[in-house]
């Protein structure tokens, strides 16, 4: 008992550090995404046979610079508050996501389970995670909720594993629904 409560201590600490470097963590690229927000490049790394590649999805207003900001206080103050209280969703089907390296197509990867080696995943769709009962009822439907970005929740990281490139593929190009593909530097 007590060793599995210091291997959730130490996986607790991992995500937390790997979270938190995601959020502050350098962007590697950045492409204009849909609702005028802001998509990321935040990772891109090889390790063990696959490639895992986050982005970081940024609320419009977020994604302005201070400068910016200041600007529309005050003057502009209806144009803020349009800016503030845009809801953007984020949804598309896990298969849509792909890179291209040596003009060949890459998709997402699935576990021994069928499951989708990417989140926040709901079904085939990346998606707002619910609780059981809900996404049972949304699959049903055919429905998924899709990813909020507001004012409550201005910033939203995805993540996805792929097949690792080719030996000797210096870069690819990563493509997800709604923005330009990003160039990536893969070391």
């Amino acid at each position: 008992m007590r060793r599995l409560i210091i291997m959730a201590a130490v996986a607790t600490i991992f995500l937390t550090i790997s979270f938190h470097d995601l959020m502050a963590g350098e962007v590697m690229d950045e492409q204009f995404g849909p609702g005028g927000s802001k998509v990321e490049l935040v990772k891109a790394k090889v390790r063990n046979g696959a490639l895992t590649i986050a982005v970081r999805y940024v609320h419009p207003y977020e994604a302005m610079t201070a400068e910016e900001q200041n600007q529309l206080r005050g003057k502009n103050w209806r144009r803020e508050a349009d800016i503030k209280s845009r809801q953007i969703p984020i949804k598309f089907k896990v298969s849509s996501v792909f890179y291209v390296a040596n003009g060949k197509k890459y998709h997402v990867l699935k576990d021994k389970n069928g499951n989708w080696l990417a989140s926040p995943v709901v079904g085939d769709y990346v998606a707002e995670p619910v609780d059981i009962k809900s996404v049972k009822r949304h699959l049903r439907k055919g429905e998924v909720p899709a990813l909020i970005l507001d004012a409550n929740h201005p910033v939203k990281i995805l993540w996805f594993k792929f097949p690792a490139p080719p030996e000797g593929v210096q870069g690819i190009e990563f493509q997800i629904p709604e923005v330009a593909p990003f160039d990536v530097e893969i070391k």
